[in-house]
């Protein structure tokens, strides 16, 4: 059987093949001129595919990037805010040092209360600062408020408890900042486990160096009080008027009870009492303010120097306990920022491994494709001579 093909199918094939070889040489220039060599995806699906989930993973690391720049500057400017208040509340415990000294008059205490005021305000000042945006550092999560608002001499707390958190890694999310309630409100006072506080009333002129848990198994974490039944004799009481012992006074020996030990001397009247109770929380400013009424308190009597004393001393714990808990605070934030740069090192690298397969998948071999443009060009012009001498072929020129 013979096989005949007529003149049309084969003018057909050879304009199909050469349409074929047309689209290869534009394929390759457009792979040359773009750079990529995935310039569809039925090229390489699989390849193609492969691309858009390293793309994804990219962008991922993109946003990762954004947030922990975003991070960074506020979590920098909260060391700076946290700093200068840790230096603000060190120069008020100076002073409280420095006042506490029964050689000052009335008037040089007063005049440590005007700078322990102006500590307060400035403190104040550092608590109601921004990032820069217009968002404040020490707000939560609430935007557009100033956190902090003085009325009547009291301080409020506009913001709320919340911290916003930021993604800087697949599995690592980060607080931008510190709520101020957490900063500056809520701040143990004491040594930040007790708290020893002379009645108002007292008479006498006893002064409480302190006090603290030597003996954590046995203190109940209630409050107690010691009350003089005697210039020499004392009774341990509960919050409900319970005795829980008794003893004998000696001015500056220590008194342990419940688990706890404090200091007292001097001269008690009866009926004094001096209370120790789990250390509740104050905010600083509220503290500083009671520094510096107790510093502005006339003095007339032993007794009324006494109570100065104790207010002041009792400030003094209070004061270290707050610079404490700054310092704490500062110690969170360098451990987050160490965990960005930590998180950074780990993003830096993962990215260039993306990118490096990214390039394998997609970046265009200059050389292979200059080789292939060459050899397809050839085969174009093989094609176009092919089709001439079809177009030349008739049964005319056969029986010629």
């Amino acid at each position: 059987m013979t096989l005949r093909i007529s003149t049309a199918a084969l003018h057909s094939q050879g304009l199909q093949g050469l349409l074929k070889r047309q689209s290869d040489v534009a394929r390759t220039q457009q792979e040359m001129v773009t750079g990529n060599k995935l310039t569809r995806a039925a090229q390489d699906p699989s390849g193609a595919a492969q691309a858009q989930r390293i793309d994804h993973a990219v962008a991922m690391l993109d946003g990762f990037e954004r947030n922990a720049s975003l991070l960074q500057s506020r979590l920098e400017q909260q060391e700076s805010a946290l700093s200068d208040s840790g230096d603000l509340l060190g120069r008020a415990r100076d002073l409280a040092v420095q006042a506490n000294n029964a050689s000052l008059s009335s008037a040089d205490r007063r005049m440590v209360a005007l700078e322990i005021r102006h500590l307060r305000s400035e403190l104040l000042s550092v608590s109601n600062r921004d990032d820069g945006t217009g968002r404040a550092l020490f707000a939560g999560r609430v935007d557009g408020v100033r956190p902090f608002v003085e009325s009547g001499g009291t301080v409020s707390y506009a913001g709320d408890d919340g911290r916003n958190m930021l993604d800087v890694g697949p599995d690592l999310a980060l607080a931008d900042a510190e709520p101020g309630s957490d900063v500056f409100m809520r701040v143990r006072t004491g040594d930040g486990t007790v708290r020893g506080t002379p009645a108002s009333t007292n008479a006498g002129n006893v002064l409480m160096q302190g006090a603290q848990v030597v003996n954590f198994g046995t203190w109940a974490g209630a409050p107690m009080r010691i009350e003089f039944t005697a210039p020499d004799a004392y009774r341990i009481v509960d919050s409900g008027g319970a005795v829980l012992s008794t003893g004998a006074y000696t001015s500056g020996e220590s008194i342990t009870f419940g688990g706890v030990q404090t200091r007292l001397n001097g001269t008690p009247a009866v009926g004094d009492s001096f209370t120790v109770e789990p250390a509740p929380t104050r905010d600083v400013f509220a503290t500083l303010e009671q520094l510096a009424d107790a510093l502005d308190m006339p003095v007339a009597s032993d007794a009324e120097r006494a109570r100065q004393n104790n207010l002041i001393g009792g400030a003094l714990g209070d004061i270290s306990t707050a610079q404490n808990h700054v310092l704490g605070l500062r110690a969170g934030t360098g451990a987050r920022l160490g965990a960005i740069d930590e998180a950074g090192h780990q993003r830096e690298a993962q990215n260039e491994s993306l990118r490096t397969n990214l390039s394998d998948l997609r970046d265009v071999n200059y050389a292979e494709a200059t080789s292939r443009l060459s050899l397809q060009l050839t085969a174009i012009e093989a094609a176009q001579r092919t089709m001439l001498r079809v177009q030349q072929l008739s049964l005319f020129d056969r029986l010629g």
